[in-house]
């Protein structure tokens, strides 16, 4: 990890320019592009900037910890240690998101590992629980964004919860792309889709909860149904229709 706290570091003024400048990068969905530009200023004024590198931790499970960081550009991903000592991968978090925000409201310990995974180092702001939560009370709305945020996050880990108990892989991983195109999706030329990111195929396997070979079965129905385009670690969706058709089909 290595601090953002370099020359410059009081300078409140270059931060937001800093932040401003990164609002047009984040999904229109998330929850910091949808923070009025007051209460946003207000989160600046109370935070920490802090830059983490590849595989550098953020939030280390089973701790206990209270700070919430609002991440600014990259990518990170949410692991849970399994009983068998592998890691299973239960969330991608990207520039405009949050993380930590539950043990937060909860002050109980982090539910999952942290991890910063995209090429670009993670930017974050680190802020304090009770600044945060003091900051967002002045706004009804910054509430509500909160409160939508956790809900939407909620009910995407009770979907993966049910869909681990059946259904056809392939659906799951419908189900999935689908709300990562939503998040995160970067729509390219002839309304192509792309995931911009690095997922390993014993990832998408944990994440709908199946073997890496049956991922990779699951990816190659979907690709060879013109649904998706596949590389190594990257998808490109080609039909979002007919993928969403296919996630709502059981």
């Amino acid at each position: 990890m290595s601090s953002a706290r370099d020359a410059g570091t009081g300078d409140r003024a270059k931060l937001k320019s800093k932040v401003w400048s990164l609002r047009s990068r984040w999904p229109q969905t998330s929850f910091l592009a949808g923070l009025e530009e007051d209460i946003l200023a207000a989160l600046v004024d109370s935070s920490e900037p802090v830059r983490f590198d590849r595989d550098d931790v953020l939030v280390a499970e089973g701790t206990v910890g209270s700070d919430v960081f609002l991440l600014l550009t990259s990518y990170v991903k949410v692991t849970t240690l399994l009983p068998n000592g592998s890691r299973a991968l239960l969330a991608v978090r990207v520039g405009g998101d949050l993380v930590g925000e539950l043990a937060a409201l909860d002050n109980g310990r982090r539910t999952g590992t942290v991890i910063a995974c995209g090429v670009e180092p993670v930017d974050t702001l680190r802020i304090d629980a009770e600044l945060f939560l003091r900051a967002l009370s002045t706004s009804p709305k910054a509430m509500l964004g909160l409160s939508e945020s956790v809900a939407r996050k909620l009910r995407s880990a009770t979907q993966r919860r049910i869909d681990h108990q059946g259904g056809h892989a392939s659906v799951r991983l419908a189900r999935v792309l689908v709300e990562m195109a939503d998040d995160h999706g970067a729509t390219t030329y002839r309304d192509n889709v792309v995931i911009g990111i690095d997922v390993t195929r014993l990832e998408w396997g944990s994440l709908i909860g199946v073997s890496k070979r049956t991922a990779e079965r699951a990816i190659a129905t979907l690709r060879d149904n013109k649904l998706i385009g596949s590389g190594m670690k990257r998808i490109t969706i080609h039909d979002m229709e007919g993928l969403r058709a296919l996630a709502n089909s059981e």
